[in-house]
């Protein structure tokens, strides 16, 4: 199993290397890829997926969250569209209420999204795989969050 572990890591660190060596502007394309790799080399290893199982997992999570990025994108731009209208002030409350609203479906939509997502895995992961990944994907956001914050300066002396 070790081995396999070795083998995926090297051919990650491959294409990395190789990836910034033919092109070095591609970095600032995607400055999270290498943490999205690191987050798939740990998943692997905590879930103990073997090779098939981590195909199809990675498949099915791809596509959760090629979803859930669409929605995140389309609420970014419902809030950035109310951000300019709030502005421009004028607007009658049912307007504002309705934006908010449209808001709150997409959390929905995003949250519904997710437990299908986890209920889904069940023909791949078995019980206490889910609830390992649930643990890994919370505590792995939370590190990389402390993290950035730890790395970024306040802006304006804010």
């Amino acid at each position: 199993m070790k081995k396999n572990y070795l083998i995926i890591l090297l051919i990650i660190a491959t294409i990395t290397i190789s990836g910034q060596m033919k092109d070095p502007d591609r970095r600032s394309e995607r400055p999270f890829e290498k943490i999205e790799q690191l987050e798939k080399v740990k998943l692997i290893e905590v879930l103990d997926l073997n090779e098939e199982m981590a195909i199809k997992f990675f498949a099915r999570r791809n596509e959760h969250q090629k979803n859930m990025r669409e929605l995140m994108n389309n609420r970014e731009s419902l809030l950035n569209d109310l951000e300019k209208n709030i502005k421009e002030k004028g607007l009658k409350d049912s307007y504002y209420s309705e934006q908010v609203n449209k808001i709150l479906e997409h959390e929905k939509l995003m949250s519904l999204g997710k437990q299908e997502f986890i209920k889904s895995l069940s023909d791949i992961l078995n019980p206490q795989q889910i609830a390992k990944l649930t643990v890994f994907e919370f505590k792995f956001r939370r590190e990389i969050a402390k993290s950035l914050m730890g790395r970024k300066r306040p802006k304006d002396g804010q």
